[in-house]
């Protein structure tokens, strides 16, 4: 056998254990890490389309009831389509049927002038299955808008308010005017003028 050179010498010290080649535990507890991450945020994402509170038009006619004229059946109180998905909050009934968002005083027109822009609602609370509701610009509602306008207003306020489960009657607060008076209401009160379509 030939005889070969020598081999170095290793310097001495310490020996230092060098890291294998990565690969093995550690990338694949990366990949793990990183898989889990993604599958979070693609959960979460799933989850906000799926559940995050739906963004309500509430000048869509389709969240209170409607009146029908001049129908072949009669004059018709026609239940919204998209009712259900705001039945169960007051409040939202009542931005539907003013068909704002904004605050109802703002609607409110100093006493000194005469209303020039349609009655609002302002819900003041709910008792014993009656929810107490001031007109804002009742003028408008007794003076202006005949009394079958001014029936039409209140039957579909009656109609939608009493889709709460919680309301049975809608008082309705205002000074007396020609065409409304101001008392409570309920749905059988407006059945010997209107056909109800659910």
């Amino acid at each position: 056998m030939a005889k070969r050179g020598k081999t170095p010498s290793r310097p001495s010290g310490p020996k230092v254990r060098l890291p294998k080649k990565m690969g093995g535990g550690a990338g694949k507890t990366w990949k793990v890490l990183i898989g889990a991450g993604i599958f979070v945020i693609v959960l979460l994402g799933v989850w906000y389309g799926l559940f995050r509170p739906e963004k309500i038009d509430y000048t869509d006619p389709e969240y209170t009831w409607q009146v029908r004229r001049d129908d072949p059946a009669g004059d018709l109180l026609v239940r919204g389509k998209k009712l259900d998905r705001i039945k169960d909050d007051p409040q939202a009934l009542i931005r539907a049927l003013n068909k704002s968002e904004k605050d109802p005083e703002s609607f409110r027109t100093p006493k000194d002038r005469e209303p020039v822009s349609p009655p609002k609602l302002k819900l003041k609370g709910i008792k014993n299955h009656t929810a107490f509701v001031e007109v804002i610009n009742a003028e408008y509602l007794t003076q202006r808008l005949g009394s079958s306008g001014a029936e039409e207003f209140l039957a579909v306020a009656t109609y939608t308010l009493t889709e709460n489960k919680d309301i049975q009657v809608v008082q309705f607060l205002f000074e007396e005017g020609d065409h409304a008076v101001p008392g409570p209401y309920t749905r059988k009160y407006f059945l010997k003028n209107w056909k109800v379509v659910p």
